[in-house]
């Protein structure tokens, strides 16, 4: 247990004279210098075993030499060793309800000549209230899966499996073309928009809506300048809201022949019984995703509510533990995406603070309300969300019972099983209102 000198502590007490911590708290520690010699004298006898000093064979050296050699080592653990004993002795006969690790420095007591001195400064755990919902509106989203969100989805499975052919008259929805490009802004061609032989199926959204426009209708061979305008969230920060040119070439267009929507088509998706029954599957398939993306939504939104109705302090040392957890996260998503973060400067913990505070104030939250209502994930529900899981693979029950073998998915499961009743719970105390959202929008995620 490290101890600060009482010349640093008061640099860092200066810092934050003008910040309160209602969380802090104090104890104070004494250590007996009767009992540090007795743990300084077993510690010697261990480093007189390999002392080695010219002159003398190992496990020989003096005890006056050995203690000149290792005396200040030994003190230093002697002392540490037994703050910790009495820190553990004072925390628990306090009964407060700590939150990580103490900072402790020592004290001085000039008319005590028998003992040490330490004091203890922590941070407790905060009494958790529940906040009070009912005048918090929320809403509980809905999107129904329709036969046309079904027949939108067997087009994109056709599209999916189309063969092209080149074809000789205008461009329009769903050909495939080939272009030339060139972008300029000002009259200066601008990086990244300008491309040779450049393919893609009109009328799916790749490019923008500006430039399908303008090539849909051309023939092969025809040359088109036109204007555009780039979104004002795009991407590229030089390119938002900004006016440029095209210049563009058709090339290329093909038409595409789609398969048939026959009991084959469905037999090459792995679906035996049929057109019918593949539709009751992607049917299925779609309201599963659906599912998944309004409890999301719903799920955030929720507890985004609560960060802001709990006003409780949290304790900083749990905030700046979590930074930190964040951090080196972020390190390992960066290094799996190819990232070489070895030559990278250290990701600051203090960059994460504010998302670090939140997760920190809704976990306490979350740990009490499932105190106080009992609403952690259940057996059954780990179970169904187990089946849910499986229903799209062949053989579900072995799905299944893989994944109940499986004690870290297990884990995971309970988490989101608490996660869903949490919010359902803050649902149930506020006041909501249903909202349909697009079911275009839900699965493109703008929405």
């Amino acid at each position: 247990m490290k101890i600060k000198n009482m010349t640093e502590q008061n640099n860092v007490n200066a810092e934050q004279a003008a910040e309160v911590n209602p969380l802090e708290r104090s104890l104070e520690l004494v250590v007996s210098y009767a009992d540090a010699e007795v743990l300084v004298q077993k510690a010697l006898r261990r480093y007189a075993k390999d002392a080695k000093i010219p002159g003398f064979r190992k496990g020989h050296v003096p005890a006056d030499q050995v203690r000149r050699m290792y005396g200040p080592q030994a003190f230093d653990e002697a002392v540490n060793e037994l703050i910790g004993q009495a820190w553990m002795k004072a925390a628990d006969e306090s009964k407060l309800a700590i939150a990580g690790m103490p900072k402790i420095d020592a004290v001085p007591v000039e008319d005590d000549k028998e003992n040490m001195h330490f004091k203890a400064v922590f941070e407790i755990l905060p009494d958790v209230e529940i906040p009070d919902f009912s005048a918090i509106e929320l809403k509980r989203y809905v999107c129904p899966v329709t036969d046309a969100e079904v027949e939108q989805t067997v087009k994109v499975m056709l599209r999916q499996r189309a063969t092209y052919s080149p074809v000789e008259r205008a461009a329009k929805a769903d050909d495939r073309v080939k272009v030339n490009f060139k972008g300029t802004k000002d009259g200066e061609a601008f990086q990244g928009g300008s491309a040779e032989g450049y393919t893609f199926d009109l009328g799916q959204g790749r490019m923008l809506p500006e430039f399908e426009a303008a090539v849909e209708g051309m023939n092969v061979g025809e040359k088109k300048t036109f204007p555009l305008t780039f979104p004002a969230d795009y991407g590229i920060k030089e390119l938002e809201g900004q006016p440029v040119e095209f210049e563009v070439e058709l090339v290329e267009v093909s038409e595409p022949q789609y398969p048939a929507l026959d009991d084959e088509f469905a037999k090459s998706l792995g679906v035996e019984a049929g057109v019918d029954a593949m539709r009751a599957e992607i049917r299925a398939n779609l309201e599963r995703e659906v599912k998944a993306r309004l409890e999301t939504k719903t799920k955030a939104e929720a507890m985004e509510a609560a960060d802001k109705a709990c006003q409780f302090a949290v304790p900083q040392v749990l905030v700046r533990n979590e930074a930190e957890v964040l951090a080196q996260q972020m390190v390992r998503d960066l290094t799996a995406r190819g990232l070489d973060m070895k030559n990278m400067p250290k990701l600051p913990a203090e960059t994460f603070m504010e998302q670090a505070n939140r997760r920190v104030r809704l976990g306490l939250f979350v740990d009490a309300l499932i105190a106080k209502e009992n609403i952690a994930g259940t057996d059954e529900q780990v179970r169904a969300m187990a089946e849910d899981i499986a229903a799209s693979y062949e053989k579900p029950e072995e799905v299944i019972e893989y994944i109940m073998q499986d004690q870290d998915r297990l884990q995971t499961l309970r988490g989101q099983a608490t996660e869903t009743n949490v919010s359902s719970w803050i649902l149930e105390h506020a006041k909501t209102v249903e909202e349909q959202l697009d079911f275009n929008k839900l699965m493109t995620g703008q929405i």
